[in-house]
């Protein structure tokens, strides 16, 4: 990277890493831009020598690096090699008092991607601090990879007595807890000063079934490090319903709780879960979401000034350095504005949620009973009728394949890559959103049906029905530009599998779409239908819901 330009300054080129920009810890380096994936930090407070500690896990970094168990160590400056699956090893060891770093840049020129693992470690004081963080950097958006601890990781972690992040222990091992012990993890919930994610895993009602502990524990080897992992037994199941009430977890299901305190009048939606039948019929998918919530979390978590000792010095007076600085702190009031809007969104998308299922459930009754004394007595959710909201995309679809068959065919094939909405920040919004458009569609559906023949989607929208969709340009298309009809690459990515009674080939060209969200790039929701409210089925049928990169178009092609 040469003359390198940034927020008006120019950028030292021979600086490895150069600045931290944006929300979603993006670096900017000699190579272009690189992703934080993962990043594990904890410390340990040793009774013996520490500076022995510090040998024994140079040692561990350099087994690791080298693929080579028993290695003498690192020495100071590059080493080397190639390793296995094709790929070229770079790695970069430097020491610096009462501590090193090592550097390691794994290369794949088959797949396009460069890994990058850095690995600190520094003695303060009287405790030993560790840091082990994993980036990414792809020539292709589009490719799917799975996130996870680097081994090394787990046996930094053995050989600590007893690793912390601030209130949070480090665990190796999923945690068995008992019925009589529930009360310690609810405290452990409820404290204000705990710092990590906790997964619990419950126990399913068929006590042969061990596969629910096959799932805790690829769970938390692959989060060991940043997550503590939990799991309860059927006692104990019962003993923290009896604690949390409807924010528990119970029925072999999932839920993660994120580093917030929690009670049971906590906001449910915080804390995502997973029900038993949704990761039995997609054990892997759900593992990686699971893991991606957490190991996004903990790419945002700031480095303690206790590594800032590995910081280039002698840099500290030239132009480049005071430009990293004003990025740095510009990054941080980014990230502050960010997280306070995500938030504050979250809110308005839960209140809005509410209030459209009492409207939906109003109207319903309405016209059934033909009674307006029934307001009131539709405000609450019975359990029994539409749910209001949910908590990601996934779940806003399952929810559609459940409650509105009637009126809106959502096949399995039109769901891909949904893990790219559920394990972002914005998930809760996008899922919510998602849900919304899924509801408006079949409510127009029921409508068509009851009699309402004034045009189509759209103008059912823009007569303002209680369960409609916004009928704006950023919200809606019923169709797709010239460009994208009239190109063979384009116009293929929008056929999908539609049922026979509509089309007998099973597939169909669908063009109108529902925009979830606008910007965000390629990764952004789309949903696109088929309007079949006229012909046989008398359904709208979905084709797709997915990423806005598996249907390019001009702009994004």
């Amino acid at each position: 990277m040469v003359g390198l330009t940034f927020c008006g300054r120019q950028v030292d080129p021979l600086k490895r890493w150069c600045a931290v920009v944006g929300p979603s810890k993006t670096y900017i380096c000699e190579r272009g831009l690189v992703s934080v994936l993962y990043r594990a930090v904890w410390s340990d407070s040793f009774t013996s020598d520490t500076d022995s500690t510090l040998e024994r896990l140079s040692r561990i970094a350099a087994d690791w690096a080298l693929e080579q168990e028993g290695a003498e160590g690192l020495p100071e400056g590059v080493t080397e090699l190639d390793v296995s699956q094709g790929s070229h090893r770079t790695v970069h060891c430097r020491r610096v008092s009462g501590g090193f770093e090592v550097v390691v840049d794994d290369e794949k020129p088959s797949e396009g991607t460069n890994w990058t693992t850095v690995i600190r470690v520094v003695k303060d004081d009287d405790a030993v601090r560790c840091l082990v963080e994993n980036r990414m950097e792809s020539a292709n958006l589009t490719q799917h990879f799975s996130i996870g601890r680097p081994r090394l990781v787990h046996d930094m972690l053995e050989l600590a007595s007893k690793p912390t992040l601030g209130g949070s222990p480090l665990l190796t091992e999923p945690q068995p807890i008992p019925s009589n012990a529930v009360e310690i993890l609810t405290d452990m919930l409820a404290s204000p000063s705990r710092t990590l994610p906790i997964i619990v895993c419950s126990a399913p009602s068929d006590p042969e079934d061990s596969s629910w502990l096959d799932v805790a524990k690829q769970i938390a080897t692959r989060t060991e490090g940043i997550a503590i992992v939990v799991t309860l037994d059927d006692a104990a199941v019962t003993a923290f319903k009896a604690q949390l009430g409807d924010l528990a977890i119970w029925g072999g299901g999932i839920r993660v709780y994120g580093p917030d305190p929690v009670a049971a009048d906590s906001d449910g939606w915080r804390h995502r879960y997973y029900l038993r039948n949704r990761w039995q019929s997609a054990r892997h998918a759900t593992i990686d979401r699971i893991v991606y919530s957490v190991a996004q979390l903990s790419a945002r978590r700031r480095v303690p000034d206790s590594f800032k000792v590995f910081d280039d010095q002698s840099a500290s007076s030239d132009t480049g350095a005071v430009a990293l600085a004003e990025v740095e702190q510009e990054r941080e009031q980014w990230q502050f504005d960010y997280d306070l809007a995500i938030e504050e969104r979250n809110d308005v998308e839960q209140e809005l949620a509410r209030a459209r299922g009492h409207l939906a459930r109003l109207k319903a009754a309405l016209l059934v009973e033909n009674r307006g004394d029934l307001l009131w007595g539709t405000q609450h959710d019975d359990g029994m009728s539409i749910p209001d909201e949910v908590q990601d995309t996934s779940e806003a679809v399952l929810a559609a394949q459940t409650y509105l068959t009637d009126w809106l065919a959502v096949p399995d094939s039109a769901v891909r890559d949904l893990e790219v909405f559920d394990t972002a920040t914005e998930s809760y919004n996008w899922g919510n959103t998602v849900w919304r458009g899924l509801r408006a569609l079949a409510a127009y559906a029921h409508d068509r049906s009851d009699g309402w023949n004034k045009g189509g989607f759209w103008e059912w929208c823009a007569s303002g029905p209680v369960d409609g969709w916004p009928a704006t340009s950023k919200k809606l298309s019923m169709s797709e530009g010239e460009y994208v009809q009239t190109s063979e690459k384009l116009s293929r990515t929008r056929i999908f599998d539609v049922d026979a009674a509509v089309d007998s080939s099973g597939k169909m060209t669908m063009l109108a779409h529902l925009k979830i969200s606008e910007g965000g790039g390629n990764h952004i929701p789309r949903v696109y239908f088929h309007d079949d409210t006229g012909g046989s089925t008398k359904k709208v049928h979905v084709g797709f819901v997915g990423p806005h990169y598996l249907v390019p178009n001009k702009s994004t092609n």
